[in-house]
């Protein structure tokens, strides 16, 4: 994953907010219960009871809060749009810049939502003796000042950031999620189409024949004595002969010379100095370039042979006898 797209869809459900603020407001009350009991319980009898408290709480503090994390999230969607963030390089300094960037915002975010705030909790704690000298001089202008300022920006940065942080993992966690789903379908589509040209080739029974059956090889796992029937190719690479088989590829004894004169002509053809093919095994072939073809193969990788010009007279000619017993025609290009 090279990089991640920021679909923001944390930010941009509201309801994810109110958990926040939940999850936020419920440690605050865990943390004073436990650390002073007294003063809470004392405030609880002064409110008139449990429920009397969490209305009280509700008014002065759940409600008016709620705004100004609404404004906060909204800050931060619209700095996406202002600044064209739609994708993070998944490196840790690509990370950090782009963290860095919502810091200006979060920090003069209090301008912004300390007016909507103090609306609120006027509205709900003085409810309904209002008085427009009382909400201007006690909730407009002693909240402008730099005392207010500092006491909301902590907060505004812990839950900003953390709100932007939720939001990045679990785009990054959907993008995995959807990288992980799609190398899985290519790689069972691979595997499928693996398996059907595998079953394509078709291996001819061995049967009673004065050509080589037979031929001994040498893999990973030791030596074996495999069916020449089960071969794609024979070929050789730095001086080593090589069977290319159904099973595995073998290290073989004998020359492409030798195997060329034991070798059936009617299922093996030399078709180019350092490969015969088994007529099975045969796929298709295509005109390449510079009068010379592509010959492919139903090896699992689709193994592709490039024959000049002169020698796919000859080797078209071999071809025709392809299941002559049988009345379907090759499958060629």
């Amino acid at each position: 994953m090279k990089e991640i797209r920021l679909t923001k869809s944390f930010l941009r459900n509201p309801v994810n907010s109110v958990y926040i603020l939940l999850v936020i407001y419920l440690l605050l009350e865990a943390a004073s219960w436990t650390i002073g009991s007294d003063i809470k319980v004392a405030r609880v009898q002064e409110a008139g009871g449990f429920l009397k408290y969490i209305g009280r709480v509700s008014r002065e503090m759940l409600l008016p809060e709620l705004c100004t994390l609404f404004i906060v999230v909204f800050l931060l969607n619209k700095t996406h749009t202002w600044l064209k963030l739609r994708t993070v390089k998944y490196k840790w300094e690509s990370i950090g810049r782009y963290e860095l960037k919502f810091l200006p915002v979060l920090t003069f975010s209090f301008l912004v939502f300390n007016p909507v705030t103090q609306s609120v909790r006027y509205l709900l704690e003085q409810y309904p003796a209002y008085s427009f000298g009382d909400y201007w001089g006690n909730y407009m202008l002693k909240t402008f000042t730099w005392h207010f300022y500092f006491v909301y920006l902590f907060p505004v940065l812990l839950i900003g950031y953390v709100a932007l942080n939720i939001s990045f993992f679990q785009d990054y966690l959907k993008q995995r999620r959807e990288a992980q789903e799609k190398a899985e379908a290519e790689a069972a589509e691979a595997s499928q189409k693996v398996l059907a040209l595998s079953e394509t080739f078709s291996p001819k029974p061995t049967v009673s024949s004065p050509h080589l059956a037979y031929l001994k090889g040498k893999s990973a796992t030791g030596e074996l004595d495999f069916p020449v029937n089960e071969v794609y190719y024979f070929t050789v690479e730095d001086r080593f002969y090589y069977a290319e088989s159904l099973k595995e590829r073998y290290m073989v004894s004998k020359t492409l010379n030798e195997l060329e004169t034991e070798l059936d002509p009617t299922q093996f053809f030399r078709i180019k100095r350092d490969y015969i093919v088994n007529r099975q095994a045969v796929l298709h072939y295509s005109y390449w370039e510079n009068g010379k073809y592509i010959v492919n193969l139903n090896t699992p990788d689709q193994h592709e042979i490039i024959v000049p010009r002169v020698r796919m007279h000859e080797f078209r000619e071999w071809l025709q006898g392809r299941d002559a017993s049988k009345t379907e025609p090759a499958n060629l290009v």
